[in-house]
């Protein structure tokens, strides 16, 4: 049994079924775990927060690192020396991994980094590359990041994708067909809004007996005009700030789920719509073919409205297809996805470095 100490973090907006965070929740009997939590909306004493931010400016050089990045990774460091661990695990390496690697050859135990952002922001950042190199292992999520990653540091990386709750993200077994054709679109970050709206606005002026679920920001909260005016068609119902039984059921409801990106390494709604048996409409993009073939989804050119609409029309007038397309999309969830088999992969790469 391994015993692992993670930095880790919660989101507000992700219950115990999603994110990164979840993959904890499934490492009993594999691992032992400790866990040092952050907290990114803490408020420091004026003195106490500029020493940190300026040591943050120090270490980070990153915008994602900051005064509370550098709290919770010394909170993290001093706990490592109370206990023997066999790894220490940073669960999200871009907001945190940098006092670690300043003092890294001081660190007995192996350190793993998991990486969440895209290639293109780290071509952004790319000071940060010398500093992940001082881990032991770098986690991508997609085999496209872990190529890049290694190309910069060869054999650093190795790819374990992202993970959902099959358990809780499952189909409805029986589904009234009385009822529109029901598209489901997710999430906020890195997706191409602009392409979003053009295609629902499109479908909606078409005969097609359709309906828009979204769930996104609040209404209030929206201020893009091509939001805006799509929020306000007929056959679109918004959502923000559900429960998630509540996503859970709208996912069941759907017959496709909708997601155009600007980029991506893993997406929680892929997987999410893939586990409810959704075949998926989006990007492509080299990232999502670590989660998405030609069996269980429709990849379409980037910021093309036409590629996508042809996609969900060909879905609306093929019933088999669509059919087809979900048991698929499901059994992919559960044979490659589950966070089961993730947390053995993971655990597997944590043994390997003992």
């Amino acid at each position: 049994m391994v015993k692992i100490l993670a930095l880790r973090e919660k989101f507000e907006h992700m219950s115990v079924y999603s994110g990164y965070d979840a993959l904890y929740h499934h490492m009993s009997p594999m691992a032992t775990v400790d866990s040092v939590y952050c907290n990114f909306k803490k408020m420091y004493p004026r003195g106490v927060g500029r020493l940190l931010a300026a040591t943050a400016k120090l270490i980070g050089k990153s915008g994602f690192y900051n005064a509370q990045s550098v709290e919770v990774e010394s909170k993290l460091l001093l706990k490592s020396v109370s206990k023997n661990y066999d790894i220490i695990h940073y669960t999200y390496g871009e907001p945190y991994f940098g006092l670690g690697a300043s003092v890294k050859k001081l660190i007995s135990s192996p350190v793993v980094v998991t990486n969440h952002q895209p290639v293109s922001w780290w071509e952004t950042n790319k000071v940060l590359y010398n500093r992940h190199a001082c881990a032991d292992k770098v986690i991508t999520l997609s085999e496209y990041d872990r190529d890049h990653f290694n190309s910069v540091n060869t054999g650093k990386a190795v790819c374990i994708p992202h993970g959902v709750d099959t358990v809780f993200y499952k189909p409805l077994k029986t589904i009234d067909k009385d009822r529109p054709f029901k598209v489901i679109f997710a999430g906020r970050y890195l997706r191409d809004t602009v392409t979003l709206a053009t295609v629902v606005k499109k479908l909606s002026a078409s005969s097609l007996n359709i309906r828009f679920d979204i769930v996104y920001l609040d209404k209030a909260s929206v201020t893009e005009r091509h939001l805006i005016e799509m929020m306000a068609l007929p056959n679109v119902d918004w959502y923000s700030g559900i429960s998630e039984h509540q996503l859970l059921s709208l996912y069941q409801q759907a017959d496709c789920c909708l997601i155009p990106l600007l980029d991506c390494t893993a997406n929680n709604a892929v997987l999410e719509a893939l586990a409810c048996g959704l075949p998926v409409i989006a990007t492509d993009l080299p990232a999502i073919h670590t989660y998405l073939d030609s069996a269980v989804s429709v990849l379409c050119r980037s910021q093309n409205a036409d590629d996508m609409c042809d996609a969900i029309n060909t879905l609306y007038n093929n019933p088999t297809l669509l059919q087809r397309m979900a048991l698929k999309a499901r059994e992919k969830a559960v044979d490659n996805f589950s966070w089961q088999l993730i947390a053995h992969k993971t655990t597997g790469l944590f043994n390997t470095l003992r």
